[in-house]
C-alpha cells in the first residue's frame, strides 16, 4: 500500500471513532435525562399522594414540638368544730363535705394536676374529732377532696403531729386507700418526693414545713416528734435559713433531672400579709438553685404572687408566698380580720419545647376565692366561692356581694401581675 493510501485510511478510521464517541455520548445524555424526568415525576406523584393522605401526614408529624400541662394549687384545708357540726348528717350518722367544694370543682378537676395543703390529721375514731389546737378530722374529708378534683395533698405542716404517730401513719393510709397521693410525710422506706410525667413533661415535687430541730430532735408546735416518725416528716429549721436551705436541697437533688421542680413550703407568720425576711431569703436561695415553682401555706391569708430571678439571671421562679385559706372557720367576726376568709386557686400552665428540651411557665391564672358561711335550714353552710365570673355568681344563692367585692380587692392587690401572671377582670365594675 502506498504512503498516500495509508494516510487516507488512518483519517477515515479516526473519523469513524470520533462519530462513535459522539453517538455514545449522546445516547448516555438522553438516557440520563430520561431517568431524571422519570424520577422527578415519581417523586411529585409520591409527594402529592402524601399531602392528600391524612394518615400519612399524621404519621410524619407525630413527633411533638411542644406539649403543655396545667397545674392548679389551693391553700389550707382546715376543719374547725363549727364546720364538723355543719357537715354532719344526722340521718346517716356520717360526715359529708362535698358542698364545700361544689363551686370550685369544675376548676380543679379540669386541670391536669391539683395540689392542696391538708392542715389536719385523720387519726380515726379511737380519739375524738377535734380542731384547734390539735386537729383530727373524719376520713370523709378525703372523699370530698377527691370529689373536688384534688390529686395530691401536702401532709406536712405544724399540725401534722397533733395526734402523734397514729395521726401521721393513719393519715397516709387513708389517703392511699382513697387514692390521693401525699407529699411531705411518708411511711418508712418510701420516697419523700413525687416524680410524675404528664403530657411528656416531668414534674418533681417536694414538701417541707417549718419546725424546730434541736440536738437531732424535731418539734412541731412545740411537740417533740417521736423517733419512729421524725425521719418520715420533712421539716426544716425555722431559725436558720441556711440550714433550712441545706435540708431542702438534699431532697431537691433527688428530683434534679425533671423538667420542672416544685417546692411546697409551710412557712411564714400567721395572719401577716407580707412575707417574712426568712421567706424572702429562702425563696431566693431556692431560685438560685433552680427551683421553678414555690407554693406557700401557713399564714392563713393571701401573700404576694410574683416571679423572682436568680442572681445569675438564669432561672425565673414563680413564688406563691401564701395561698391563704381554702376552707376554714377563721372568720372576720372571730379574728377581727377579713383576710382569713380569702384564698387563691392558682392555675399554672407549663409548656415544653421538645426541640430545645426546655420547659417554661407560659401562664399563671390567679383566681380569688372566698369562704361563704350562712345559715341553712337548721345549721351553718360553708361554700368556697371562686370570684371570676359574674354569671356564675348570679347562679349562687346567699351571697353578700359587698363582702365578695372586698375579698376580691384584697386578694388581687397581693398579686404582681405581668405578661404571665393574670387576675380575673373586676366583675364588680361590670354593668
Amino acid at each position: 500500500m502506498s504512503r498516500s493510501k495509508r494516510l487516507i485510511y488512518k483519517k477515515k478510521k479516526k473519523r469513524l471513532l470520533k462519530n462513535r464517541i459522539i453517538f455514545l455520548s449522546s445516547f448516555l445524555f438522553i438516557l440520563t435525562f430520561s431517568f431524571l424526568i422519570f424520577t422527578y415525576g415519581n417523586n411529585q406523584k409520591n409527594n402529592n399522594t402524601t399531602s392528600s393522605n391524612p394518615k400519612v401526614v399524621q404519621a410524619l408529624s407525630s413527633a411533638k414540638e411542644t406539649s403543655t400541662l396545667t397545674l392548679s394549687t389551693a391553700g389550707d384545708i382546715m376543719t374547725h368544730m363549727p364546720q364538723l357540726k355543719a357537715q354532719y348528717d344526722n340521718s346517716s350518722n356520717t360526715y359529708n363535705f362535698d358542698n364545700n367544694f361544689q363551686h370550685v370543682k369544675h376548676i380543679l378537676e379540669n386541670d391536669d394536676l391539683s395540689i392542696a395543703n391538708l392542715e389536719t390529721t385523720l387519726a380515726g375514731t379511737s380519739v375524738p374529732y377535734s380542731s384547734y389546737p390539735t386537729f383530727n378530722t373524719p376520713d370523709n374529708i378525703i372523699d370530698s377532696l377527691k370529689y373536688a378534683g384534688i390529686d395530691i395533698l401536702s401532709t406536712i405542716n405544724n399540725h401534722s403531729f397533733d395526734k402523734g404517730d397514729l395521726g401521721v401513719k393513719r393519715t397516709l393510709d387513708i389517703c392511699k386507700e382513697k387514692e390521693i397521693e401525699t407529699i411531705g410525710t411518708s411511711n418508712k422506706n418510701e420516697n419523700r418526693h413525687i416524680i410524675k410525667e404528664i403530657n411528656d413533661i416531668s414534674l418533681g415535687i417536694i414538701a417541707f414545713s417549718y419546725g424546730e430541730i434541736i440536738n437531732n430532735n424535731k418539734y412541731l408546735n412545740g411537740i417533740k416528734i417521736s423517733d419512729g416518725s421524725k425521719d418520715n416528716m420533712n421539716i426544716f429549721d425555722m431559725h436558720d435559713v441556711n440550714k433550712a436551705f441545706n435540708t431542702i436541697k438534699k431532697e431537691l437533688d433527688k428530683i434534679r433531672n425533671t423538667d420542672t421542680q416544685i417546692a411546697v413550703l409551710h412557712w411564714g407568720n400567721e395572719y401577716q400579709r407580707t412575707p417574712s425576711k426568712f421567706q424572702k431569703e429562702l425563696a431566693q436561695k431556692l431560685c438560685d438553685y433552680g427551683v421553678d415553682i414555690i407554693v406557700g401555706s401557713h399564714p392563713h391569708v393571701v401573700q404576694p404572687v410574683e416571679i423572682i430571678r436568680s442572681k445569675d439571671n438564669y432561672t425565673n421562679t414563680l413564688v406563691i408566698y401564701s395561698l391563704g385559706n381554702f376552707i376554714s372557720n377563721q372568720r372576720q367576726e372571730l379574728l377581727n380580720t377579713p383576710y382569713t376568709e380569702d384564698g387563691l386557686i392558682v392555675s399554672i400552665e407549663l409548656t415544653k419545647d421538645h426541640t430545645k428540651n426546655q420547659t417554661l411557665i407560659s401562664s399563671v391564672n390567679c383566681i380569688p376565692t372566698w369562704v361563704n358561711k350562712y345559715k341553712g335550714f337548721n345549721k351553718d353552710v360553708y361554700e368556697i366561692i371562686p370570684i371570676y365570673s359574674k354569671e356564675q355568681l348570679l347562679e349562687i344563692n346567699n351571697l353578700p356581694m359587698e363582702r365578695l367585692k372586698l375579698s376580691y380587692e384584697n386578694t388581687v392587690s397581693q398579686i404582681k401581675t405581668s405578661d404571665i401572671i393574670k387576675v380575673p377582670q373586676n366583675i364588680f365594675e361590670q354593668k
